[in-house]
C-alpha cells in the first residue's frame, strides 16, 4: 500500500512559475524546429510550456512543430524495467531538424539517454533535452538534461501528469508517494 505525503512536495502556484521562467530560458537559448513530447507522464507539462513558449516567441511560436510519442520504462512499478519502450518516433520527419525534447523527469536517466541516442541515429541536427524533474543523485548514465525545472531528492513523485499505475496524473500539484507498512 502507498500513501500521499501531507502536503505536496512542489504546489501548482511554483509549478507555474517555474514554467513560465523556463519558457523565458529555453527561448533565449535555443531555436528548435521540432518539440517532442514523451507520453504519457509530460502531458501536463508540456501543454503548459508550449502556451509559454507561444507568450515568449510571438508570432515565431507559429513556425514551431509539436509531436508525441509514447515512452516508458516503468509499466505499473515504481521502479524503472531498464527496457524502453517507444512508439511515436517513426512517423516524424526528424532529418536535420532541431529537436526539444520534453519528458517529465530524469530519473536513472536511461530514458532520456535512450531517446537523444533514437533521435541522432534518425538523423536530427541537434537535440536539447528540458525535463520537469531531475533526481541527479539516481543518474545511472552519463546524460544531464540542457533545461530543468525542478531537482528533486530520490522520492517517487506522482501529481502534474506523473503516475503511479495510471492513478495520481490529473493532480495539479505534485505529491510524493510512500509505501505504507
Amino acid at each position: 500500500m502507498y500513501r500521499m505525503s501531507e502536503k505536496p512536495l512542489i504546489d501548482a502556484t511554483e509549478i507555474h512559475e517555474r514554467v513560465a521562467t523556463l519558457a523565458r530560458e529555453i527561448a533565449a537559448a535555443y531555436d528548435y524546429d521540432i518539440l517532442i513530447s514523451a507520453l504519457t507522464g509530460a502531458y501536463m507539462f508540456t501543454a503548459d510550456l508550449t502556451r509559454e513558449l507561444a507568450k515568449v516567441q510571438g508570432i515565431n511560436a507559429t513556425q514551431k512543430r509539436i509531436a508525441f510519442i509514447k515512452a516508458s520504462s516503468y509499466g505499473e512499478s515504481m521502479e524503472s524495467s531498464g527496457k524502453l519502450q517507444v512508439q511515436g518516433l517513426e512517423r516524424i520527419n526528424l532529418q536535420g531538424k532541431k529537436i526539444l525534447m520534453v519528458d517529465d523527469i530524469a530519473d536513472t536517466g536511461s530514458t532520456l539517454l535512450g531517446l537523444c541516442e533514437m533521435l541522432r541515429e534518425a538523423g536530427v541536427q541537434d537535440v536539447r533535452t528540458c525535463v520537469l524533474l531531475n533526481k541527479q543523485e539516481r543518474r545511472e548514465v552519463d546524460i544531464t538534461a540542457d533545461f530543468v525545472g525542478f531537482e528533486i531528492a530520490n522520492e517517487f513523485v506522482v501529481g502534474y501528469g506523473l503516475d503511479y499505475a495510471n492513478n495520481y496524473r490529473f493532480l495539479p500539484d505534485i505529491w510524493t508517494l510512500q509505501e505504507t507498512n
